[in-house]
């Protein structure tokens, strides 16, 4: 590492999340149980151990260790850590190095294509990138179960002393797990700790602040929805799930999806193909609906899908202060994108209508206009998608130079021709998921002639990102490896495939540039509520931060795109206690019938 440090503390921590003396529920704040560190010196070597349980920990000012600039701060998930500084109120240490970002870093491997092979997806835990350095550890201890008992308060169980020895051995194999990081291994090489500190800006001090802060939900609505959840559930079935009146629908009386009965259904409704994951599994994410929404059914099916499961499951942890606090769980996908769990944000648009910020907070979503068009243009040098960019909507730009519309006023031609707009959209996607003349006619609903028209087209008009594109697929594929603009790696085994190559630097890039975003943010006192992909959630009381908040985003961008301009678009604007209404028709829809049927059984007045 460039900078040589004299102290190094590798931390870990145990605190309750639900239940225990304190009565906790999911969502609530943690609340620390005991803090294990041991301090190395520069040479990696033991000096001391620190330990110290609950009730001295709740009345310290400060950690009881250095955290200025001399120390190296280390965990694993540091953002768990830090979260409970957060909690403490102690100041954060100024250098940070999660060593789970860095075996993410290490391990991010696309395996080989293997569409007949059903994959179970590698866990990450400190065990998991333990063994895969080959350190050994809690071969008397049963990990999961007393990491599960401990944080749902049932620590008594096992008693101080062997609390204190479960979080030594995380300590002492963490610090082991550094060494190894640092100076490599037979199956790893040397990570590079100064991407991993920056890195750790994000993972652990940005994360920790965000996840501290949550999101306000209406509780009231909540609760009522889930009083009423039969009823909804059954009304939301009748209104959009095409299947409902067949002898195998596809969702059941509770609100479960079966995937069986969606495959039989798409074979019933003579929908001739379907987006299929490298397993051989139908492709059940946003961009395949999104894809496939054309076929009549499919976009509510896949709004039902996000919404029942939601609602049936009620997963949603919120504390007693009323905040959603989701995990972001950082880098969690190959292009080093969050994988976000349990938060209102995973359900589907319609819902977001029970994020309700307070009468003296102005809430804001902001988000990047098209962002992964944007990146392409950049990436690629391809000065005619950089023009289209430019022009403030790239879909009536695409619209325009096909021949799909006269009109060259881009505003009024988003407003009326929403449907035209959404087949743009599909032709971008299309061309990212590399479908082809068959799909993509269906997808704008013309010839198969005209598609084919439209690819080649497609391929003249942007030749340079076409070949871009294909450039960057050959040097991932002879290199074994491919890196974001800004270094998040993506290493490559045999017969990959070349779909996730090709679209990696884009959403790579869109990650890259919501953890600059974010990193600034947080060192400027703004603290985002949560994080999207391409938007970000904030809540504030002085407008001055909202506005200063865009234009850190508008920032972020230029510095990630070379100085070119990625527009970021005020998408909710919610002031005076408003709620947040998603602006897409069909979440429209589905928040109305929940509210219709919560009226019409008196659950709630009838509005004006």
């Amino acid at each position: 590492m460039s900078k040589n440090f004299t102290t190094i503390v590798v931390c870990d921590t145990e605190y309750e999340t639900s239940g225990g003396e304190f009565n906790l529920r999911p969502g609530d704040l943690p609340v620390p149980l005991c803090l294990v560190a041991h301090v190395l010196n520069e040479n990696l070597n033991h000096v001391r151990t620190i330990k110290i349980w609950r009730y001295q920990l709740l009345a310290s000012k400060h950690p009881p260790f250095d955290v200025g600039p001399n120390t190296l701060f280390v965990a694993y998930s540091a953002q768990a850590e830090l979260t409970i500084f957060e909690v403490l109120g102690w100041a954060f240490p100024i250098h940070v190095y999660d060593l789970h970002t860095a075996y993410l870093a290490n391990s991010n491997i696309l395996l080989p294509y293997e569409p007949d092979v059903k994959r179970v997806k590698q866990r990450k835990r400190l065990s998991d990138a333990c063994r895969a350095y080959d350190i050994d550890g809690w071969e008397n201890i049963n990990k999961e179960q007393i990491a599960k008992d401990i944080g749902e308060g049932r620590w008594r169980d096992y008693g101080q002393p062997i609390v204190f020895e479960y979080c030594e051995e995380d300590v002492s194999k963490s610090a082991e797990l550094l060494r190894r990081q640092i100076r490599g291994s037979n199956r790893f090489p040397r990570v590079d700790t100064d991407r991993v500190i920056f890195w750790s800006e994000y993972s652990a001090k940005a994360v920790a602040r965000i996840q501290a802060k949550g999101i306000p939900i209406d509780m009231y609505i909540w609760e009522l929805i889930q009083e009423n959840r039969l009823a909804i559930i059954d009304a939301l079935r009748r209104r959009f799930d095409p299947s409902y009146n067949d002898d195998e629908p596809i969702f059941d009386a509770e609100g479960s999806f079966s995937y069986a009965r969606f495959e039989a259904w798409l074979v019933r409704s003579r929908i001739p193909f379907w987006p299929r994951l490298d397993s051989g599994q139908l492709d059940l994410d946003s961009d395949a609906f999104c894809l496939m929404s054309m076929f009549p059914g499919i976009e509510a099916i896949h709004a039902l899908r996000d919404t029942l499961g939601f609602i049936a499951k009620a997963r949603l942890p919120v504390g007693r202060d009323g905040r959603n606090r989701p995990s972001l769980f950082p880098f969690g996908t190959a292009s080093g994108r969050n994988a976000h769990a349990k938060s209102i944000f995973n359900a589907h648009a319609g819902m977001r209508s029970l994020i309700v910020f307070s009468a003296d907070k102005t809430g804001a979503y902001y988000d990047w206009r098209t962002q992964e068009v944007g990146i392409a243009a950049v990436e690629s040098g391809d000065e005619n998608l950089k023009r289209d960019y430019l022009t403030g909507d790239v879909y009536h730009a695409i619209a325009h130079r096909f021949g799909f519309t006269n009109d060259t006023d881009r505003i009024r031609w988003k407003a009326t021709q929403v449907d035209m707009r959404n087949r743009m959209k599909i032709l971008q996607l299309a061309v990212s998921y590399g479908q082809g003349v068959a799909s993509l006619a269906r997808g704008i609903n013309r010839h198969p002639l005209i598609a084919s028209g439209i690819i080649e087209q497609h391929k003249r008009t942007y030749s340079r990102f076409w070949d871009w594109r294909a450039e960057v697929i050959q040097q991932a594929m002879l290199k074994r490896r491919i890196e974001t603009s800004h270094g998040w790696p993506l290493h490559i085994s045999t017969s990959p495939n070349q779909r996730t190559l090709g679209n990696f630097k884009l959403q790579g890039g869109g990650a890259e540039m919501l953890r600059w975003a974010t990193v600034q943010l947080c060192e400027a006192g703004i603290i985002p509520c949560m994080l999207i992909h391409d938007g970000i959630l904030f809540e504030e009381s002085d407008p001055e931060k909202l506005a200063h908040a865009r234009e850190v985003m508008l920032k972020a961008g230029r510095d990630i795109c070379d100085g070119f301009e990625i527009g970021v678009d005020v998408d909710q604007m919610l002031i005076g206690g408003a709620r947040y209404r998603d602006k897409r028709p069909m979440a429209q829809k589905m928040w109305d019938t929940i509210m219709s049927v919560l009226e019409a059984l008196g659950a709630l007045p009838k509005r004006a």
